[in-house]
């Protein structure tokens, strides 16, 4: 299944979590070859426990809590999440995801982020918040995680590790996969009780992950995420932990029905990756949006001047990854003829300022409350989305950058000139 890149990235899991398990993804490109891997006996053992636990499931029921607490150069953030899977041996699942509000005055349940799985005939990925999936056939032969394509393949790893490990068809090659070493951990206390752990050594992050002695199947995993921060430029790192909690169900009787899905009334079918986006070249749509310091920007006041425009939201975790890195790059061109402006999407005022203030962002804040302007950019609806106009006023360039700062300011130069 071929999905765009700013689709998945916008909308697994909000916060920290999307920032935090991007780096485990088989697509990165840091893979570590196996002959550099390190093992000790004594983690050896364990993991091949767990491996050969997870190829004889025939059924499983996971269900669990994850914790995301970041505290970076003054900034904190804290996200928390419940998720749900369900597998078995012939290769259909279910995965869900719920961010939990800590706002104990909520009346209204938290939608779920995203819904992904295999019917047996049907794979599919679902963002109930956009009303929107992506949905194809199911592969021939046995299913396993390689199968479903790398992009829907890292969205499972990042919602449900464990249920990951279930379809992978090898677990331990699967937590081999970009490691330098796997050593012992000391035992974890979890509930009062004691769990066998191991630790896997990433190149930009550390993952303990514990080991329930009766299954030999996940209860915990815990990922230090501090390399990562300091990695992205980060100078104090007080606290980057992500913690994810399995309570699982070997074994479990399921009914071929819970695997069923289809398309909800009025969900919008997306179109496949093109490989860019179909405004590109073309005169950028005009708009007038409000900004949080009360003055109104037209595109009429963008002629003669190179723009960037970034479309994000508080709770997308490569918003929130991409945007100190996009300010940066506004620092140096906002008086070389260049005008930046970072977007939000459907967020009140009061969010956005609050924001904007903890994360010390420069860059000039304007607001889509109705999502209309993103979606004239922008047709499939992901973010972060980030777009180039030149002079002349046609897009140079858009698409899921990330506040990738060796693409986005040659193109500024190029436009300069």
């Amino acid at each position: 299944m071929s999905m765009r890149r700013n689709l998945v990235m916008g909308f697994v899991f909000a916060g920290a979590v999307a920032i935090a398990l991007i780096v485990h993804s088989r697509s990165s490109g840091q893979a570590t070859t196996q002959a550099t891997l390190i093992i000790t006996p004594p983690a050896r053992q364990l993991l091949y426990q767990l491996r050969d636990a997870y190829a004889a499931l025939k059924s499983l029921d996971v269900t669990g809590k994850i914790d995301a607490r970041f505290d970076i150069d003054g900034v904190q953030h804290h996200n928390s999440g419940q998720f749900a899977g369900l597998y078995t041996s012939a290769g259909l699942f279910r995965s869900e995801m719920r961010e939990t509000s800590d706002d104990k005055t909520a009346t209204t349940q938290p939608a779920s982020d995203a819904i992904l799985g295999n019917t047996g005939q049907k794979l599919y990925f679902f963002l109930p918040e956009r009303n929107r999936y992506l949905q194809s056939e199911t592969p021939e032969g046995k299913l396993d995680l390689d199968a479903l394509g790398s992009d829907m393949a890292d969205v499972l790893r990042n919602q449900d590790f464990s249920l990951a490990l279930a379809l992978s068809g090898d677990a331990a090659g699967e937590i081999f996969q970009q490691a330098s070493a796997i050593t012992k951990a000391d035992d974890q206390k979890i509930d009062g009780q004691s769990y066998p752990a191991i630790t896997v050594f990433y190149p930009r992050y550390d993952l303990t992950l514990s080991i329930d002695p009766k299954t030999h199947l996940l209860r915990r995993a815990t990922a230090d995420l501090s390399k990562n921060a300091r990695l992205q430029g980060a100078q104090t790192v007080k606290t980057a932990v992500l913690t994810m909690d399995y309570d699982t169900k070997p074994a479990a009787t399921l009914s071929p029905t819970a695997f069923a899905w289809s398309p909800p009334p009025g969900a919008q079918l997306l179109a496949p990756d093109s490989g860019g986006s179909d405004i590109e070249g073309k005169t950028a749509p005009a708009f007038s949006l409000p900004g949080i310091d009360g003055r109104q920007i037209t595109t009429q006041g963008f002629a003669g001047s190179v723009v960037v425009l970034d479309f994000w939201a508080s709770w997308c975790g490569p918003c929130v990854a991409s945007l100190p890195h996009l300010d940066g790059i506004y620092n140096d061109f906002k008086n070389k003829g260049v005008k930046f402006f970072a977007i939000n999407l459907q967020e009140d005022k009061d969010t956005i300022q609050k924001f904007v203030a903890d994360s010390k962002l420069s860059i000039p804040v304007l607001m889509d409350s109705d999502g209309k302007v993103a979606a004239q950019y922008d047709s499939e609806g992901g973010i972060p989305f980030t777009v180039v106009i030149g002079k002349d006023g046609k897009v140079l360039k858009a698409g899921f950058l990330g506040g990738d700062e060796d693409q986005i300011r040659p193109i500024i130069q190029s436009a300069l000139k």
